[in-house]
């Protein structure tokens, strides 16, 4: 009876012993500074790559020549950190993305892509090719990512940079929050706190100083139609402070197609902007519509591939 009761106090033990190894972090990790994690979840792969060039993907996944990859991405250069947790079960895929999205998407930061599902393409790819953590694949229903700028704090220093938040349920129903923090360095992450600054007495300062400015909040689905349309209210804004001024609006575009193509499209854009703006009031006659494709694939801050820049006119 003895033996059968040490045998059991042993076995109990080994138990708990278990679950605290499972449920500890890996050696080494942290989370990132300001970000908090999902309730009861564990960091189970934690890495960092300082100085890299980063792809951070703007598009869903496809096949194009053999190859899969981002529809549209962007490259920067900065230091790396790269999480995954696992999450405790319980919980939908949909609610963890919105705990950790909500999070990098506060004090105005700006929402470069997301998607979820089929939406997203090849499971396989974002866990193997874009996160190299093979964990993260699972079936392509059960998958949300956003791509977005993102703020914090270290030390009393702010950190600005890029973040790409995979959330993903496998087959075996363990779900996984990966997130890749891509910390600017010092003059890009100035340069991006300064374009995040949109109120319009900001942009107008920005435009009067520079000639240009990149409009945030306004993006387009794959038909070229105008689906966030926040950025908006801004160009309103800053015109009504201004009655003389007068701006080309200009539509950028790097896709696959032909120059004449993009060009064209980059207008189309540029136009649907153009007339939201005469919509809520603005003499269209103080607006022009202008689309360079490709041709200017430079922008600071990024991402650059398809923006809409409001530039002064001469």
């Amino acid at each position: 009876m003895f033996d059968y009761c040490l045998r059991g106090l042993l076995l109990a033990a080994l138990l708990a012993l278990s679950s605290t190894l499972v449920h500890a972090d890996v050696a080494g990790s942290s989370d990132y500074p300001g970000v908090e994690r999902f309730p009861g979840s564990t960091i189970v792969d934690y890495r960092e790559q300082p100085s890299t060039v980063y792809n951070l993907p703007l598009g869903r996944m496809q096949r194009a020549a053999g190859t899969v990859a981002p529809s549209r991405s962007e490259r920067f250069q900065g230091h790396l950190y790269r999480i995954t947790y696992e999450i405790p079960g319980g919980f939908l895929t949909d609610e963890v993305f919105r705990f950790y999205r909500d999070q990098l998407l506060r004090q105005g930061q700006q929402a470069l892509f997301s998607c979820q599902g089929r939406g997203c393409g090849s499971s396989n790819f974002w866990a193997n090719d874009v996160f190299d953590n093979r964990i993260l694949y699972g079936p392509e229903a059960n998958q949300f990512y956003s791509a977005s700028t993102y703020q914090s704090m270290r030390e009393r220093e702010q950190i600005n940079g890029y973040a790409a938040l995979y959330v993903v349920t496998r087959a075996n129903r363990r779900m996984y929050a990966h997130i890749d923090f891509l910390e600017l360095p010092a003059q890009l992450a100035a340069e991006q706190r300064e374009g995040l600054n949109t109120t319009p007495q900001a942009l107008e300062q920005r435009l009067a100083r520079e000639r240009a400015v990149v409009i945030t909040d306004l993006s387009f689905n794959d038909s070229d139609e105008l689906v966030n349309v926040d950025g908006i209210d801004l160009i309103v804004d800053v015109l009504g402070r201004d009655a003389l001024l007068e701006v080309y609006i200009v539509g950028h575009l790097q896709d696959s197609g032909s120059l004449s193509e993009l060009q064209a499209r980059s207008r189309q854009r540029a136009q649907a902007v153009v007339d939201r703006v005469a919509a809520s009031g603005i003499d269209a006659d103080r607006l022009q519509a202008q689309g360079l494709g490709p041709l200017a694939p430079v922008c600071r801050p990024g991402p650059c591939g398809q923006r809409i820049e409001m530039v002064l006119r001469p």
